[in-house]
């Protein structure tokens, strides 16, 4: 690295440290005060059981009811699993490996044989959302830089990471929620994918280049355990196996070839292995021939799983369900990140595809353009938006459409879309200007729907 790169990136980190304490600091000082408990008192509940809660909640001290404001709808279900295990089934639908970590932090200082109190395990919970959500904007950082070929790479990848530090996830990566964590393992998974292709780029065989490809299957494989949309994260991997199909079918495979075919499929092994870990528990758990498999008809599935049982079954999860005339306020709330999503998704295809025009070079293969309009910018990686692409498919088609807005959060290309429409509509160009101008107004639309958002969130409002 080059000392202009060097200072760059030094700079970069501390801007973004900055810039993240400051959008903590307003999203959670507005969190505090809020007036709560919010129309569902099941969280004050939970954690007052006198008859006097709500005349206790009135006088409680300003942290108390900073802590109330962010044990909301799914953190409910992560906390209380933390403090005593999982016990019903629904309660399968949440991370089981989340929740044993935040009780894991609970425990420090404190004897691990007895349950953690209530509070400690949402303390812990806002603890390591916040810590991590900070992790993984450096590791956006980081990946945008690695992947992009522009002379303005290091600006891009700055705006990039803001943006996640901006995103309409907003109080969710600050609540004890498995979102921040599982951007963490997602956003480093891809990471060290990047790694591990730019290692390749040489003849040699290396040992870095296996080992970076590997712990990138075992990152998506953690960041599965967290949200089992990291499973998609598996097709980047699937994609890097199918790259090599054609030496395949004209008996060209080299030694080489085959050594990184095979260690791509034991790093996509652990992908799997973080979806199917948590099934079988659950199966022992509800399955076993001591119990009574009667009302648990997905103990007698081909193939069970409770996480799809538990989806469909209580919250009417699949194909088209939601799909509903009460539900197309949730449609119109999604739309905005789904175009997003799909639109940045499509930018790369495209690119990746475009044959070159006459009198230009030949594109290096793995080196894809962002668009017509930003030819400067390069993504060598292309495969890294298909678990993007998938993911909006499925948002549209198959559940609850209004969560994308959180969970897109640990997708890397969308930041850089709009990233790159930002640095690049500085210049002078008419078309360019109206990029930056579009760009502008997605970014405050951005910072209005995580306020608003944050807000809802903390009175114990929907949409969550």
């Amino acid at each position: 690295m080059n000392t202009t790169a060097k200072v760059n990136k030094e700079g970069h980190v501390k801007q973004l440290a900055v810039v993240f304490c400051i959008w903590k600091v307003l999203l959670l000082t507005l969190a505090a005060f809020c007036p709560g408990p919010g129309y569902d008192t099941s969280a004050l509940i939970l954690l007052d059981l006198s008859i006097e809660r709500h005349t206790s909640f009135s006088q409680a001290p300003l942290h108390d009811r900073f802590t109330l404001n962010l044990f909301r709808w799914d953190s409910i279900y992560f906390a209380k699993a933390a403090k005593r295990y999982k016990v019903h089934e629904q309660e399968w639908a949440f991370s089981w490996a989340y929740s044993k970590f935040i009780r894991f932090i609970a425990q420090v200082g404190t004897s691990v044989d007895a349950d953690p109190q209530l509070q400690r395990c949402i303390v812990a919970g806002i603890a390591v959302s916040n810590f991590c959500h900070f992790l993984s904007v450096l590791v956006l950082y980081r990946l945008l830089t690695i992947s992009l070929r522009s002379p303005q790479r290091y600006q891009i990848a700055y705006v990039g990471a803001v943006l996640h530090v901006l995103t309409p996830a907003s109080l969710f990566l600050s609540a004890p929620y498995a979102e921040a964590l599982f951007s963490l393992l997602n956003l480093t998974g891809m990471l060290h994918y990047a790694q591990s292709r730019t290692i390749a780029q040489d003849a040699l065989p290396n040992i870095w280049e296996d080992a970076y490809k590997l712990s990138a299957g075992v990152l998506f494989g953690l960041a599965t355990l967290m949200r089992s949309n990291g499973l998609l994260s598996g097709f980047v991997l699937l994609y890097d196996v199918a790259r090599y199909l054609p030496e395949v079918v004209s008996m060209r495979l080299t030694a080489h070839d085959l050594r990184r075919i095979i260690v791509t499929c034991v790093s996509g092994s652990f992908v799997a292995l973080g979806f199917v870990w948590p099934q079988y528990l659950a199966y022992a758990e509800f399955c076993a021939p001591n119990r009574e498999p009667q009302g648990r008809l997905w103990c007698m599935s081909t193939v069970p799983s409770i996480y799809s049982w538990v989806q469909s079954h209580y919250w009417n999860v699949g194909l088209f369900r939601y799909w509903t005339l009460p539900n197309l306020p949730l449609f119109l709330m999604a739309a905005p990140m789904l175009w997003l999503l799909l639109e940045s998704s499509a930018m790369v295809i495209r690119s990746s595809f475009q044959p070159p025009k006459r009198g230009r070079p030949v594109p290096q293969p793995g080196v894809t353009g962002v668009s017509k309009t930003t030819s400067r910018a390069t993504h060598c990686f292309p495969e890294l938006v298909i678990p993007q692409l998938v993911l909006s498919i499925a948002a549209i088609t198959s559940f609850h459409v209004q969560i994308v807005n959180r969970i897109s959060s640990g997708y890397p290309t969308w930041y850089l879309m709009v990233a790159t429409w930002l640095v690049h509509g500085l210049s002078a160009s008419s078309s360019k200007a109206n990029l930056q101008q579009k760009s502008q107004w997605i970014v405050r639309g951005m910072i209005v729907y995580a306020i608003v958002q944050g807000m809802l969130f903390a009175n114990f409002l929907p949409p969550a």
